[in-house]
Order: structure tokens, then sequence, then C-alpha cells
């Protein structure tokens, strides 16, 4: 799937695409590379929630790695075309209700409510379970 882009477009980014970018992931590196360069290079804007911060720096942090820690939130609170919301009162309320309806688990739900409330024209992930919500536009890595 070619995915053509504005600058006017808003991307959510699960945790897993920030994941294969910094680990350069044999597989799925050279799709989301060539994903940030056009990002990059229409400047359109990535957002994430607190969640992939938190789970892209928990694993380093468990291993002491706390220069790695601190270069992925250098990257996610200082890059111009990254936004990093936190949760609040509306993004809770949403992510309530995709867990009634859908059943995703909190960190799911808070994610996808992100992108939701963000607006976000595409959602990016490679998490199939996610394609069950008919209101956003998501785009598993496999198929970029």
């Amino acid at each position: 799937m070619g995915l053509i882009l504005k600058s006017t477009d808003m991307l959510f980014f699960d945790t897993s695409p920030f994941i294969y970018f910094f680990e350069k992931h044999p597989d799925f590196y050279p799709k989301i590379s060539a994903l940030f360069d056009q990002i990059y290079d229409c400047n359109a804007q990535i957002v994430t929630s607190i969640i992939s911060y938190i789970e892209l720096t928990t694993h380093p942090a468990r291993l002491g790695k706390h220069d790695l820690v601190n270069k992925y939130r250098d990257y996610m609170t200082h890059s111009e075309n990254i936004s990093l919301f936190p949760l609040d009162i509306s993004i809770a309320d949403t992510a309530v209700q995709l867990r009634a309806k859908y059943n995703f688990k909190t960190p799911d739900a808070i994610q996808l409510a992100t992108a939701i409330r963000c607006g976000a024209d595409y959602v990016i992930t490679n998490d199939k379970e996610w394609t069950r919500i008919d209101s956003l536009k998501i785009l598993l890595l496999n198929d970029l």
C-alpha cells in the first residue's frame, strides 16, 4: 500500500514503529525509515501518547541503559514533527468507551483514544486487533 502524505496529515504512531526504527528491525526498518523520510519531507506530523514513551523506555531502563532512555526521551520531546500527548480526562473517557465496546487492554485503549482525540488521519501499528475500529484509518506496517 503506497501512502501519499500531505503537510496537513497527522499520523498516530503506536510504540512498535518507534521500536522498529530505533532498533533497526531487519524486516520493518526499511519501511518505517522510508515513512519517516516521507513525513519529514512533506512536514506531516506524528502524534503518539505517553504510553508509547513508557513502553519504549521501560526495557532500556530495566537494563540500566539510562543514556538510551535519555536519547529516546530527547527524541520524543524535541523532534519538530513529533507530539507526545499526555493522558487527560477526554482521552480517558474515550479509552473507557473503547475498552467497553472492543475489550481492548488499557494501554491499547489509551493509544487509540489518543489517536481519536487528536484527530489522527492515519494510525501506524502492527497490531491487527486495532483494525476492528472502523472510525480510524489503521495501517499495518506489514501493508506499507
